[in-house]
């Protein structure tokens, strides 16, 4: 955009793969200066510089926010009862100055611009030509984001279309939306041609990752067709456990491709790096603070309830029984899971492994032994509370000494904390995460590819690349079961379902249902535990982002060009 200019601090983004083995050796630089992308050094250094605008858009408030809320799959908790971007219980409208998706605008362009530099300089520099293909994935990647966000957006970064800025201007201009999909594209290609195989780094996008977000774009564009030829260079499903030509694999178990410290398997296929190491490598604070740059990865605490303090054995219990730990997670509130996650696209507990491997839905006693519900001691490493899986009676329940949870029961205060995010392996309780967080995964390919199968027309294709994703989620002895509950007609309702099913809570709901056209009816009210209901205003102008005020205010454009850059509605 013409009114950035690149003045980044890279002292620490020279650090995003602090947790690898491989450490880039470049002295940081207060300032990366067009001069400094003269220089292999200098522009080696630029290429590290520009995977540090993963941080601000990946587990970071801001995306979580911007992507999750409004959703069929969360809603607020009880440390942000009120929010714009949620769209419900006495929220405000979203408006131009709702600051968590002006992040995107506001930090993305200077890593944009960055690749631009890396891009222009690279091949005169000596730099090998799958480092800059690094580059045009990233930019790529970045104005993906921004395009599902605002709409349109500005390619003309100051000395033409796609250019390194070297100038500074505050006229600014939006290019259309097939324009930055155009552009996308060919970077996309460009990067698929020249990346290697594997990654030269953990978290460096290689091969297969230009390809699964080739096809996440095609498919996002509504080049449907382009979207399954593109996926389907991924797949392998008549044996999808052995590495491919590509060298990515699904894992044999869901849970797996979660696990804290696995992060880096052969069906990731693309990572924003971070690290438990330090602290100024992880751009963060210790304990109880927040980093100063906004990219501190929070969502192990997001989806955290504040169980030492609500969860109590008895409602007349003066006190909790849990104490904050490692393993439970810092409790920040933010996120309640809606019934109809839990319940409607969760409904089979029985055949499906994914809900428990996705929610806490048992907490153990971390304490000191108590008095349990049946008169006889709680010990430390005993059960405590328990989410059931479904209504059971107060019959049931008065034969355990602990305490049962019903769907019913859930509040935006009591409900069952997200696992999939959890980082036990944190220095202190209450840090952010150091997990690499993960942006793609080839279970998404084949998720891509069924429902680009399905809108071509070719619905045993799209069941037979579902079906691939829900054998592997069968509990142990119950593929056959989760075969037999696959509807025989896959629609994008199931698609969706399923999506949920492997991917809640990644940042990518918002996009799914704007992308779809299922927002409204998916997500235009929500219910927390069955019983009551709470309306959703989504406007039809919703469907984008508002370019942020700051921006408009601070643009040299004349009034009716500002009026005109604004997205209708707001």
């Amino acid at each position: 955009m013409k009114s950035h200019i690149l003045n980044m601090l890279i002292g620490m983004m020279l650090l995003f793969l602090a947790s690898c083995s491989d450490i880039l050796d470049e002295q940081p630089r207060s300032v990366l200066t067009p001069d400094l992308f003269t220089t292999k050094k200098g522009i080696d250094a630029g290429l590290t510089a520009a995977y540090d605008g993963l941080r601000y858009i990946s587990g970071a408030q801001a995306s979580q926010f911007s992507t999750q809320y409004g959703t069929d799959e969360f809603t607020t908790g009880e440390g942000t009862p009120v929010q714009s971007l949620d769209m419900s219980n006495g929220s405000n409208p979203i408006n131009a100055s709702t600051g968590d998706v002006s992040t995107f605008w506001n930090n993305l362009f200077p890593f944009i611009n960055t690749c631009n530099g890396i891009i222009e300089y690279g091949t005169e520099a000596g730099m090998d030509e799958s480092l800059i293909a690094e580059a045009y994935f990233l930019r790529a990647y970045y104005y993906f984001q921004m395009v599902r966000m605002f709409g349109g957006v500005p390619l003309d970064l100051g000395s033409g279309e796609l250019k390194f800025n070297t100038s500074q201007s505050n006229v600014s201009r939006r290019n259309t939306e097939d324009e930055v999909y155009t552009a996308i594209i060919a970077d996309l290609k460009q990067a698929e041609t020249n990346l290697p195989v594997n990654p030269r780094l953990p978290g460096c996008a290689f091969r297969a990752t230009a390809i699964h977000f080739l096809a996440k774009v095609y498919l996002t564009h509504g080049d449907y067709q382009l979207a399954l030829t593109e996926a389907e260079k991924l797949l392998s499903p008549a044996n999808p456990y052995t590495e491919n030509s590509y060298g990515i694999a699904l894992l044999t178990s869901y849970a797996e491709v979660i696990r804290p410290t696995n992060e880096h398997n052969s069906e990731v296929l693309f990572t924003c790096e971070h690290t438990n190491e330090s602290y100024e490598f992880n751009e963060t604070a210790a304990g109880f603070g927040s980093g100063p740059t906004g990219k501190d990865d929070r969502s192990c605490s997001y989806y955290t309830p504040n169980y030492p303090a609500r969860f109590k054995l008895r409602n007349s219990d003066a006190g909790g029984v849990l104490l904050r730990t490692l393993e439970y997670q810092r409790p920040w509130m933010r996120f309640t899971s809606t019934h109809f996650l839990r319940q409607v696209i969760f409904a089979d507990k029985t055949n499906d492994s994914r809900y428990h491997a996705t929610f806490f839905t048992a907490y153990l006693n971390n304490n000191v032994p108590v008095t349990g519900l049946l008169g006889t001691p709680l010990e430390v490493g005993d059960t405590a509370f328990v989410f059931a899986d479904n209504e059971v009676s107060d019959v049931y329940k008065a034969t355990k000494n602990y305490r049962i949870y019903n769907p019913s029961e859930i509040t935006r205060e009591i409900f069952p904390g997200v696992k999939k995010f959890a980082d036990p392996n944190r220095k202190d309780v209450n840090d952010a995460s150091g997990r690499p967080f993960i942006l793609a995964k080839l279970a998404e390919t084949y998720l891509i590819a069924a429902e680009a199968a399905m809108e071509t027309g070719d619905n045993t294709k799209a069941r037979n690349y579902i079906l691939v994703l829900r054998k592997r989620a069968a509990k142990e002895g119950r593929e056959q079961a989760m075969i037999d509950t696959t509807p025989a007609t896959i629609d994008i309702n199931y698609i969706l379902d399923e999506r949920s099913r492997e991917l809640c809570g990644e940042q990518h709901r918002w996009f799914d249902l704007k992308r779809t056209g299922t927002w409204r009816t998916r997500a235009g009210s929500y219910s927390i535990n069955g019983t009551n209901n709470f309306p959703r205003d989504i406007k039809l102008h919703y469907d984008l982002r508002p370019i942020p005020q700051g921006q408009i205010d601070l643009m040299g454009n004349s009034d009716a060009e500002k009026a005109a850059y604004q997205n209708p509605g707001y």
